[in-house]
């Protein structure tokens, strides 16, 4: 026992040096974080894909911020802690306190996600809130804040998307997706294509009362009786949202659908479109709609306009997770080397595959987006492995989110992500400052300017 006091002892100066080396590197990274992270903060951002939409298209309702709560991805969260639903028009009526009851403690058991912590930081950075957590009596001064600021909402919008660091937002607009006319001072159209595909095998019979496509192509003008008239409709649907300066097309077929896109003749396709849609089996009403996506893909590539594709994690409380496997999206990237791919949210849980697309193929980009709201670690150590192996000039940033407080948190989550990544491998000596300011201003500027062509719409002259 004296004699491992002894040897204590005499190790005292080394322990002490190396803890005192220890704190000096930790010292270092913060510095160098809080560096990257000052940079980044004085980016204005190009945000790659929101669905933001003014709050009378959800219907008549006075917003609180239980609304706000329920229309967020951190709902899903709050049901899967055992809580439930409340529908808008019942939240109008109900107190803070009767929704606390239902869902508070639900609420509480979320405190420690992504979703919860990414929420919660778009009303740290636009509010007068401070905390770290939301309680039963901090709720009421917020709650009553978000009904001042929404009585007048695009004013607060047009606030809250200067304070946030916005310049543009890509709007896909998923719930009207034939809708060409956007705010442009904030947004740039998504062209949401999943009803064309979709549809394509769902053609109303002879009498029965049309819907979706087939009602617009009729207020349009179009008749639609085989798949050429069908493709001369969607044709014309493209040109209509170039016209409105659409930037890229949006696949999210992954909700209802797998990935896996075959190769289908015309012949095929159109002998199958003519037979009554009733009559299709799955598999051959598949193929409609894979052949629907291929020549989208080839009308997007005759106009220049990128394909966002949703892969891996589906928003919501259930779901074919299997659907969005990145790998299924292989062959079109083999089949269409002059198309720009942009795949969503890291493919997590399959964020190597995702990756693996991104450095095999000139063609294929990863945008971030929502990633580090579905999990922050997993987009630390993702985001590390992508810088491993895929040039940075590839990826983009977007927040994915319904309402202005959320797509803030979400932008203040994602450089949060970027800075300690970059900040990391500048302590391994892997990079250097000059390089990671480049890279985070590409990341959530320049990529997205020279990709989706914005020099025109930014005002740059060159």
């Amino acid at each position: 026992m004296k004699n491992f006091i002894k040897r204590t002892l005499r190790n005292i100066p080394l322990l002490v040096l190396i803890f005192l080396l220890l704190q000096q590197c930790n010292l270092e990274n913060d510095s160098t974080y809080q560096s990257l992270k000052d940079f980044a903060d004085e980016i204005i951002v190009i945000n790659t894909h929101e669905h933001q939409r003014w709050p009378e298209e959800n219907g008549d309702h006075t917003y609180r911020l239980f609304h706000l709560i329920q229309g967020s991805y951190l709902m899903s969260d709050i049901v899967s802690a055992g809580g439930q639903r409340v529908s808008l028009n019942h939240l109008d009526s109900m107190s803070l306190e009767e929704y606390w009851r239902i869902n508070g403690q639900a609420l509480d058991h979320t405190r420690n996600t992504s979703y919860y912590s990414h929420f919660i930081k778009g009303f740290q950075k636009l509010y007068d809130f401070d905390d770290l957590y939301f309680t039963a009596s901090n709720i009421q001064d917020l709650s009553a804040q978000v009904e001042v600021k929404y009585s007048d909402y695009r004013r607060w919008f047009d606030e809250a998307f200067q304070r946030a660091g916005f310049e543009l937002m890509f709007l896909d607009q998923y719930w009207k997706p034939f809708n060409t006319d956007v705010a442009e001072q904030y947004y740039a159209l998504v062209f949401h294509i999943n009803p064309l595909v979709m549809q394509s095998s769902n053609r109303p019979a002879i009498g029965d009362e049309l819907s979706g496509i087939y009602d617009r192509a009729e207020e349009d003008g179009f008749s639609i009786s085989d798949l050429d008239e069908y493709l001369k409709y969607c044709d014309y649907l493209f040109t209509k949202n170039i016209e409105k300066r659409a930037v890229c097309v949006k696949n999210s077929m992954a909700y209802s659908r797998s990935l896996d896109f075959e190769d289908v003749p015309y012949e095929v396709a159109r002998a199958l479109f003519a037979r009554p849609s009733e009559s299709l089996s799955s598999k051959e009403a598949k193929k409609i709609q894979d052949y629907l996506f291929h020549w989208i893909i080839q009308k997007s590539i005759e106009n220049d306009l990128p394909i966002q594709i949703h892969t891996g994690y589906l928003a919501g409380n259930g779901n074919t997770l299997d659907n969005g496997k990145p790998v299924k999206l292989n062959n079109l990237f083999l089949k269409y080397p002059g198309a720009k791919f942009v795949l969503f949210h890291g493919g997590y849980p399959w964020t190597g595959e995702y990756a693996a697309f991104g450095k095999m193929f000139p063609n294929v980009y990863l945008d971030l987006v929502w990633l580090p709201q579905i999990s922050r670690e997993e987009a630390v150590h993702a985001l590390d492995e992508m810088f491993d192996g895929v040039p940075y000039n590839k990826f983009f940033w977007g927040g994915d989110c319904a309402f202005i407080e959320e797509s803030t948190g979400s932008l203040e989550f994602g450089k949060d992500v970027v800075a300690e990544v970059l900040a990391k491998r500048i302590e391994r000596g892997l990079l250097n400052e000059d390089v990671a300011f480049d890279m985070i201003q590409r990341i959530f500027r320049e990529n997205a300017i020279e990709v989706f062509q914005l020099e025109e719409r930014l005002g740059r002259v060159f």
